[in-house]
């Protein structure tokens, strides 16, 4: 799209509900009224400016698409959605390294827009697991997690976790493979004895840390510089987002080695 066409429809929130209104087909001048909430002195102008540039036509008093409307519709949402996720709390992305998502998921990360951010832990617990995130795990009957920075809490937390009946699959890098075979051994010797729970290993450098349930998605992002982040993560509740998060666990599960015996 070229910039005046961009500014057109992105810059007043009238012309793009319109354009992805009209997606799911000709509606009438009425039916733009009561779905969009808008008043005939507000939409009209807007309606006449979209027809001017050639992205609907107008026949009678049924509006719709026009082809150019369509191909401009079609790639609408998701350049919505990733305006709406990084829109509502822009300081957050612009400081993180969104760029160590992989490309797959991070071409989707506007499946993430209804997302919100932990709260950060008091001082008196500060290198802990955030309370939200334990509170979620604890309430969850399947549960997938990456895990590239190493807490010594984790070990017993999610074989506690397989014990109860949970479906628990772990995915960590081959630096903290090594420092839990070498001081955690007994706890991950159990956790892969149980049907439910499944161990993966992956060889390269992951940046990231996250968690998936049947409940919520946790995210946490390093810093631009790095640097990880304890004190922040982003949270999502929503079944698109829960699926971005099992897509996510499937493309470095795909590349790693399943642990069957220590």
């Amino acid at each position: 799209m070229n910039s005046p066409l961009l500014e057109l429809i992105f810059l007043s929130e009238k012309r793009k509900d319109l354009l992805l209104f009209l997606k799911d087909g000709p509606k009438s001048i009425s039916e733009i009224k009561e779905s969009l909430d808008v008043g005939l002195v507000a939409i009209l102008p807007q309606l006449k400016k979209l027809r001017d540039n050639s992205l609907i036509f107008k026949r009678g008093d049924i509006y719709s698409l026009s082809p150019l409307g369509i191909a401009v519709a079609g790639r609408m949402k998701p350049m919505t959605d990733i305006l709406t996720a990084f829109g509502s709390k822009y300081e957050y992305w612009a400081n993180h390294a969104v760029e160590v998502i992989p490309y797959p998921l991070r071409e989707r990360i506007g499946e993430l827009s209804s997302c919100k951010f932990s709260a950060p832990p008091d001082r008196t617990c500060l290198f802990e697991p955030h309370k939200e995130f334990v509170e979620y795990l604890m309430k969850s009957k399947k549960i997938s997690g990456i895990a590239s920075v190493f807490h010594p809490l984790y070990p017993s937390l999610f074989l506690t976790f397989a014990k109860k009946g949970a479906d628990v699959s772990l995915l960590v890098t081959r630096p903290i493979y090594e420092r839990i075979k070498e001081e955690y051994r007994a706890d991950i010797s159990e956790f892969i004895t149980f049907e439910n729970a499944s161990f993966y290993v992956y060889d390269k450098k992951i940046e990231l840390a996250y968690a998936v349930t049947d409940i919520f998605l946790s995210l946490t992002l390093p810093f631009s510089d790095g640097t990880y982040d304890h004190k922040e993560d982003v949270l999502c509740f929503d079944s698109v987002a829960l699926q971005w998060g099992e897509d996510l666990f499937a493309y470095y599960r795909n590349l790693s080695e399943k642990i069957t015996e220590i």
